[in-house]
C-alpha cells in the first residue's frame, strides 16, 4: 500500500514537472518568436537589410534620400556611391562627420560628391581612394578633413573593426602608395551568418529594435526601408543630399546652446584627444604618401581643420600639457601645406575664427547653414 502511494506521488510529481516544462515552453516560445521577428523586421543597424545601393543610386539620379531606420550603413552608402558616381568630378570631400555637411553650394560646383562618414579614419579614406582607383573614378580636387581619428592609432590600429568589410580596399591602396602591384580584391559583402543569428536572438538588439518601434510610434515599418525625400519634407529623419552631403534631422538641428554646453562638458576628451599620447608617425607617413600620390596626378588637395566648440576647446586648454595631438596635427598640416603647396581651411582653435558655442549642433559639429560663412571651400585656383 505504501509502495503504491509512493508510486502515485512520484507519478504525480513527474507529471507536474513535465507539465510545468511544457507550460514554460508554451510561454517562452512566443516570446522568443516575438524577439526574433522584431529584431529582423525592425533591424535598426541594418544587419538583415541594407538599402545602401538604392540610396546611392538615388543620389546619383539627383534625388535626396533617407533611411527609414534613421541608421543606415554610411560606409556602404559611400561604397556604392563611388561605384555609380560620374567618371569625373570637380571635387570630392573625405573624412569624418565633421565634413559631411559640406555641400555643392558651399564648394561652388555642382560636380561635387561628399564621401564623408561618421568616425572616418585613415583606413576609411584609403579604402575610398582604393575604390576610386579600381572603378576608374577621377577628381580634380579633394577636401580632406583632418582630425584625430586618422592620427591616433588607438582609433584604428587594432584591426580596423569599424570598417572591416572595406579593409581589402584599404590594403589595395596601401600597396599602390608603396609602389607594390596590388593584389586582386576579395570582397566580403558583410553577410555574416553567424552575426545575423546572434543578433536575431540578442536581447540588446531587441532593446534597440523596440526603441525603433517607439520612435516610429508603431510596430509596422513604412512600405520601404528607405525613401526619396519629398517636397515639403518634415525633417523627421536625416538624409543624404544629391551630392552625398548630410542634413541632420530637424530635432538635431533644433539643439540650442544649452545642449551644446552639456555636450562640451560631457565629451570624452581623454579618449578623443589622446591624453598624454602623441601623433602617430605611421599616420604621418601614410597621409604624406597619399598627398604625394594625389598631387602627382595634378589633383588639388585642401586640408580642412574643423574647429571645436569654444567650451570644449577651453577644457583642452586647461590641461594643455596632456593634450598635444591637435597642436601636432596642426604642425604636420602646415608642413604638408608648405611642402606640397596645399590650401588649409579652418583651424581647431575656434577663437581664431570667431566662432561661438551657439554656432554648433554639439561640441564638434558646426551648424550646416554656417559652414559657408566660416570656411572658404572654393578652389584656390
Amino acid at each position: 500500500m505504501v509502495g503504491d502511494l509512493a508510486f502515485i506521488y512520484f507519478q504525480f510529481d513527474f507529471n507536474m514537472v513535465v507539465a510545468m516544462k511544457w507550460l514554460k515552453l508554451i510561454f517562452v516560445i512566443p516570446l522568443i518568436c516575438f524577439l526574433v521577428i522584431t529584431n529582423i523586421y525592425q533591424d535598426p543597424a541594418n544587419i538583415f537589410h541594407d538599402e545602401s545601393k538604392e540610396i546611392a543610386e538615388s543620389i546619383v539620379a539627383g534625388y535626396a534620400a533617407y533611411s527609414a531606420t534613421g541608421n543606415g550603413n554610411e560606409r556602404e552608402v559611400k561604397h556604392n556611391l563611388i561605384m555609380v558616381m560620374p567618371k569625373e568630378t570637380d571635387c570630392i570631400a573625405v573624412g569624418p562627420s565633421l565634413v559631411m555637411c559640406v555641400n555643392k553650394d558651399i564648394v561652388g560646383t555642382d560636380s561635387f560628391i561628399n564621401l564623408g562618414v561618421s568616425g572616418s579614419d585613415i583606413y576609411d579614406i584609403l579604402a575610398q581612394f582604393g575604390l576610386m582607383d579600381i572603378y576608374g573614378k577621377k577628381t580634380k580636387r579633394v577636401i580632406f578633413c583632418v582630425d584625430s581619428y586618422s592620427f591616433d592609432e588607438s582609433f584604428y590600429a587594432a584591426d580596423g573593426a569599424q570598417n572591416a568589410i572595406l579593409m581589402p580596399y584599404t590594403d589595395y591602396m596601401l600597396q599602390v602608395l608603396n609602389g607594390v602591384p596590388p593584389l586582386p580584391i576579395h570582397y566580403n559583402d558583410g553577410s555574416d551568418i553567424k552575426t545575423q543569428i546572434e543578433q536575431a536572438f540578442s536581447i540588446s538588439y531587441f532593446q534597440a529594435s523596440w526603441d525603433q518601434v517607439r520612435l516610429n510610434g508603431t510596430y509596422a515599418m513604412s512600405d520601404k526601408r528607405w525613401g526619396i525625400v519629398p517636397e515639403g519634407w518634415d525633417g523627421s529623419k536625416p538624409y543624404y543630399g544629391v551630392d552625398g552631403s548630410w542634413t541632420y534631422a530637424a530635432s538635431y538641428q533644433a539643439n540650442d546652446i544649452n545642449y551644446v554646453l552639456e555636450q562640451c562638458a560631457s565629451y570624452d576628451i581623454e579618449k578623443q584627444f589622446a591624453y598624454d599620447r602623441h601623433i602617430s608617425e605611421y599616420s604621418k607617413e601614410i597621409i604624406e604618401k597619399l598627398i604625394a600620390y594625389l598631387t602627382n596626378q595634378g589633383i588639388e588637395v585642401e586640408l580642412f581643420l574643423c574647429p571645436l566648440a569654444p567650451s570644449l576647446w577651453d577644457r583642452l586648454e586647461a590641461e594643455k600639457s596632456h593634450y598635444v595631438i591637435l597642436d601636432e596635427i596642426t604642425d604636420f598640416v602646415k608642413e604638408m601645406s608648405n611642402k606640397y603647396d596645399l590650401k588649409i581651411t579652418g583651424t581647431y582653435n575656434p577663437y581664431e575664427l570667431g566662432i561661438k558655442d551657439e554656432n554648433f549642433y554639439d561640441s564638434r559639429h558646426v551648424r550646416r547653414e554656417l559652414m559657408g560663412e566660416f570656411f572658404d571651400f572654393y578652389s584656390k585656383e
